[in-house]
């Protein structure tokens, strides 16, 4: 696998997430298992555990839940090289743009004013629409997904204005020409 410069700040994400691939690679009962996982289902949850858990020393336990769920995701879409970083939006961008739908953009919008506890359900959705565009592979950049929703019940909302803004274009102040 091709490796990216990685953000400083997402090194851990990075090495968790690829701690994860390193250990389910030849392990076609593992890959399965964290793709069941994105069910939700506790049942299904806990046979992750031994994968995750002992990667995620440190990490409070709320924000596991989050970890796990990427870790998932990230399995479900597996990846032939590590994408450069981008947020999430910019993925759903590429999906909308690849699309005559409007339906990737309802459902952006929708996820937007969703609460972190039902946030699941969305990404997954949206992320099985990126895996299903076999004739252009949108990148996902699983480490900043974990750090932005590792934020997302922030009282400012910041990540979801960040996402709003890539998503419709706003160009940042520090990159606009005079």
């Amino acid at each position: 696998m091709t490796t990216t410069q990685t953000p400083p700040r997402l090194e851990r994400e990075t090495k968790f997430l690829q701690a994860i691939r390193d250990r389910i690679k030849n392990d076609t009962g593992a890959r399965a298992t964290f793709k069941r996982a994105l069910s939700g289902e506790h049942h299904h949850l806990r046979k992750v555990y031994p994968f995750t858990l002992p990667y995620l020393a440190g990490i409070h336990e709320w924000q596991q839940d989050i970890w796990i769920f990427v870790a998932c995701l990230s399995t479900y879409h597996a990846q032939e090289k590590e994408p450069t970083p981008r947020s999430f939006a910019q993925s759903c961008l590429d999906l909308h743009n690849s699309s005559a739908s409007k339906g990737v953009e309802r459902r952006f919008r929708s996820l937007l004013d969703t609460d972190l506890v039902d946030i699941q359900s969305p990404i997954t959705a949206l992320v099985r629409l990126i895996k299903s565009k076999k004739d252009k592979k949108i990148p996902v950049y699983y480490p900043q997904l974990i750090a932005d929703l590792c934020f997302w019940d922030h009282p400012d909302q910041f990540i979801q204005d960040q996402w709003a803004k890539t998503f419709w274009g706003a160009t940042p102040l520090n990159e606009v020409k005079p």
